[in-house]
């Protein structure tokens, strides 16, 4: 008989049961590891791999509960001497693993059970979890497939399905669809895309020896083979259904869409016609109707060429920057008859596109602030020559062939003639709409003719801008503003610009003349409206007065108030000028010239009187103080031969001396950086050296004009 109480037999023994264990979890592993056995036929083998793996297989039972399912041995009853874990997936119990002895047998570490046998136990019900999320994920994933598989084939027989209801509802579009996909395919080398296309069109022996000298003979069109959907067959199996779909949604939307190009292209149609086909076509996008690039750049050239200019080297640039959408809320503020074919102008094209271009300026690295526009409203070109032709003035056409000396001589008489003339009612009503919109806030009506801010035709200063300070009862203020269209209207028959015309060689283009309105840009300082400071600023510095600076650096000529006097260089008072790119270089560089070549007189709006005013700059100080728009930046307090940044509430406007050096502005913001920006960017968009208006109003920085 063998002692085992000897060392070696026990350590015999224990070798035993671990080789016993290992080839227990060995087993499991074999089972579990077999990816095609469902879950159920494993749980059954791993019930009857388990007992061989304890120390009394004879009489050992183990039991797995997953969910309602038991899986044990048949006639199996639990009794007290059992070992248990659980079986957890992801956290949570969703089963128990069991064993259990049928007879009592000695105590080990556990009851009858060895820790070894604990081990091999949660060892077990942790690998049958392992093997429950592995069968859920490989279930959940062979479930996707196969509803992927189906709805695949459900989608490739339900494809021609808008197919087949195009055809049916709408036969002429069907066919444009259908041609335009053979053209896609034979565009885009599909094999069997020139057959279909030769079994369309036919082909003849003339193909081949077709004297380019004779008009080729017509052919029908096969219609039969669009009809029967071989184009569509075709495209689906090289490009796919989706891409096939995603093609005949957009032609369909091109095609509903075609409305829009077609009002524009036409040479009939009206302002009115082209403004209802606008609001139509952004109803259609608003309803999510995409467009491919080359039907939206066609919609912009007619768009830019039905309100701007046919100007080639301007389309070019526009259509890049401006959108349909600019001319969606441009529409409701144009003035015109309800069969007007009249433009908007040059000034007014300049300055929409310059705005629309800086509004969508992404260089990072040239930054330009916030740039503003002026509430604008326009008549129309045309409704110049309605104003002539509603009060019989036919004859002023021909006063520019008339002689320089004849056509000055007549000028004044003309503007009387305009003035005392009446507008046809669409042109009073549009103005009487602006009105309520505006209230009494300042206005300057300017002109806006076809040639004006064009490539080689600026017509700077030539025609009239008129401010008006828009006081007083509606019949007062609306009377102002016929007043002035009228006396614009008037300066196209003035000396200056018909000189202008002669010398360019535009004597014989039919000049029209379009107005601009707009909101005169400035705050209210007591009877006074102006801004804190207007200019104009040119990408070409023609005036340079150090070494320093290039022609490329740019200028700006700055005047507190409305920019009247830098745009007209007046001669008993000076501008600002500042170089972008030197703004470290002044010309006046002693405080003795700093003062003596300061402005020292402002044009201001007087609210009460209605009248256009210059005013000495320190009696407007003296009156209102730092009430003045943005005044520390427009003003330097001179004291002791020095000029000090101002601080308002110390300031004594009676008994300081001030100077209007504007050096806040141009040494304590980003001014002078941002309208340099402002320049290198439409000058480089544009193609050619600009030149610009703006004001400020202590807050915003607003252009007003752009023109080469």
């Amino acid at each position: 008989m063998t002692d085992t109480n000897r060392p070696v037999d026990k350590l015999l023994s224990s070798l035993q049961e671990r080789a016993k264990e290992l080839n227990c979890l060995y087993e499991v592993e074999q089972i579990l590891a077999r990816f095609d056995l469902p879950l159920e036929e494993a749980f059954k083998e791993v019930v009857d791999i388990i007992p061989p793996g304890l120390q009394y297989p004879g009489i050992c039972h183990a039991m797995i509960e997953y969910g309602d399912q038991v899986f044990t041995h048949e006639g199996f009853r639990p009794t007290p001497w059992a070992q248990s874990s659980p079986i957890a997936l992801q956290g949570e119990e969703v089963g128990r693993l069991s064993v259990w002895y049928a007879q009592q047998r000695p105590d080990e570490d556990n009851g009858p059970f060895l820790k070894e046998e604990e081990r091999l136990i949660r060892t077990i019900a942790e690998r049958l979890g392992q093997s429950i999320l592995f069968h859920r994920m490989y279930e959940t994933r062979r479930e996707l497939e196969v509803a992927s598989r189906e709805l695949e084939a459900e989608k490739q027989s339900r494809w021609r399905g808008p197919i087949d209801l195009l055809r049916r509802s709408d036969r002429d579009l069907y066919l444009r669809v259908a041609r335009k996909m053979v053209n896609h395919l034979c565009w885009a080398g599909v094999e069997g895309g020139q057959e279909l296309l030769q079994e369309i069109y036919g082909t003849s022996d003339e193909d081949l020896r077709h004297d380019p000298n004779y008009p080729a003979r017509p052919r029908g069109v096969n219609e039969e083979v669009l009809l029967s959907g071989q184009p569509f067959e075709l495209a689906r199996n090289f490009l796919g259904v989706d891409v096939v779909l995603a093609l005949i949604r957009d032609w369909v939307m091109e095609d509903k869409a075609s409305f829009l190009p077609a009002v524009l292209n036409n040479p009939r149609a009206t302002l009115s016609d082209v403004s209802g086909a606008l609001k139509r076509f952004h109803h259609l996008l608003d309803d999510g109707a995409e467009l491919s690039p080359p039907t939206l750049n066609g919609i912009h050239v007619a768009l830019i060429r039905r309100f701007l200019t046919d100007q080639l080297n301007y389309i070019s640039i526009a259509k890049e920057h401006i959108r349909t959408e600019d001319f969606q809320g441009l529409m409701e503020r144009v003035i015109h008859s309800d069969a007007s074919h009249g433009k908007l102008g040059g000034k007014s094209a300049g300055l929409i596109l310059a705005e629309a271009i800086l509004q969508r300026n992404t260089n990072a690295d040239r930054p330009i602030g916030e740039v503003k526009v002026p509430r604008s409203w326009y008549v129309a070109s045309e409704g110049q020559m309605s104003f002539i032709e509603y009060n019989d003035l036919d004859e002023v056409i021909q006063q520019k062939y008339r002689g320089t000396s004849q056509v000055r001589q007549e000028f004044p008489n003309i503007i009387q003639l305009f003035k005392n003339s009446r507008f046809p009612p669409e042109i009073v009503k549009g103005v009487s709409m602006i009105l309520d919109e505006v209230g009494e806030s300042p206005l300057i009506v300017r002109s806006s003719s076809l040639l004006e801010d064009r490539m080689g035709s600026a017509f700077s200063g030539k025609y009239r801008s008129l401010f008006l300070a828009n006081q007083g009862d509606k019949r007062e203020r609306m009377t102002a503003v016929l007043d002035a269209i009228s006396e614009v209207y008037a300066s196209v028959f003035g000396p200056d610009p018909i000189a202008y015309r002669r010398e360019r060689g535009l004597l014989d283009f039919h000049e029209e003349m379009a107005i601009l309105i707009q909101e005169v840009v400035g705050k209210k300082l007591g009877k006074f409206f102006l801004p804190a400071v207007a200019g104009v600023a040119f990408s070409n510095n023609e005036f340079r007065w150090s070494p320093r600076i290039q022609r490329t650096d740019g200028l700006i000529r700055l005047v507190p108030g409305l920019g009247t006097r830098a745009v007209d260089r007046v001669g008993d008072d000076y501008p600002i000028l500042a170089v972008p790119g030197q703004p470290g270089l002044r010309v006046n560089t002693t405080i003795d010239e700093v003062v003596r070549y300061s402005p020292r007189s402002v044009d201001v709006i007087n609210l009460e009187t209605n009248t256009f005013e210059t005013h000495d700059i320190n009696e407007l100080l003296r009156t209102y103080g730092t009430e003045y728009p943005a005044f520390d930046l427009v003003f330097s307090v001179l004291k002791d031969g020095v000029l000090h940044k101002p601080v308002p509430l110390l300031v004594d406007t009676e008994k300081d001396d001030l100077v209007a050096d504007l050096g806040g502005l141009l040494t304590n913001t980003k001014f002078v950086k941002h309208v340099g920006n402002i320049l290198k960017t439409l000058e480089e968009t544009l193609g050619t050296p600009v030149d610009i208006e703006f004001a400020h109003d202590g807050t915003d920085f607003y252009l007003l004009q752009c023109r080469p």
